[in-house]
């Protein structure tokens, strides 16, 4: 099975630097819109049997030029919705820093294990997403599908399933709309491409 992992597109709190965004209802922005058109180009060239997005609108909203041109079934599931960042939650990494700094310094130290008061910890977005792949394999007759998810879920993903460490990811700026693409055995997966937003003008990042 091939698997394309795709972030959503840009929505105002990307813009204003927000880390932790707890809006599951905020629409992309002018140039988000223009991004998933972009990205409905490219996916376009693909044969893809299924597309699976989170519960957040941003995914939906993403994925909506490509359903527009093409057919394709599409299933919402709350296993692909981002990390819940609690307390941290409409704040940057400076805000949270500054308004919390023995929370904030204390998850540094293991933000895979540590979870955010009220939030969650990468093992619990971790835990979701084994969860939703362990279902996907499970369906025989996909061969080709798309998830529409967040940068921490992309994340973890690297760190679960390819070994990444945590400080090799956080210097991994997964750009809106970007696309990665892996096989999956069943049991394991082979990166194929990883964070490529190509389709993308320079203006458009």
């Amino acid at each position: 099975m091939k698997i394309y992992l795709v972030r959503h597109a840009e929505v105002a709190s990307n813009s204003k630097n927000i880390a932790y965004n707890n809006q599951e209802n905020e629409a992309l922005t002018r140039g988000g819109e223009k991004q998933a058109k972009k990205l409905a180009q490219r996916l376009n060239q693909f044969n893809l049997d299924k597309i699976f997005i989170s519960e957040s609108k941003r995914t939906y909203q993403t994925i909506l030029p490509l359903l527009r041109i093409k057919s394709i079934p599409l299933k919402k599931d709350k296993r692909l919705n981002d990390c819940r960042y609690g307390i941290f939650g409409g704040l940057t990494v400076q805000g949270a820093k500054k308004k919390y700094p023995d929370i904030f310094q204390k998850r540094q130290k293991d933000k895979y294990n540590i979870p955010i008061p009220q939030g969650e910890s990468f093992k619990d977005v971790a835990i979701r997403l084994d969860s939703f792949l362990n279902d996907l394999k499970n369906e025989d007759t996909l061969e080709s599908v798309l998830l529409i998810t967040h940068a921490t879920n992309l994340k973890v993903f690297l760190i679960k399933y390819l070994g990444f460490s945590i400080k090799r990811v956080d210097s991994i700026h997964f750009k809106n709309t970007s696309i990665s693409i892996f096989d999956f055995s069943g049991k394991k997966f082979k990166p194929i491409m990883i964070n490529d937003s190509s389709h993308l003008n320079q203006s458009d990042l």
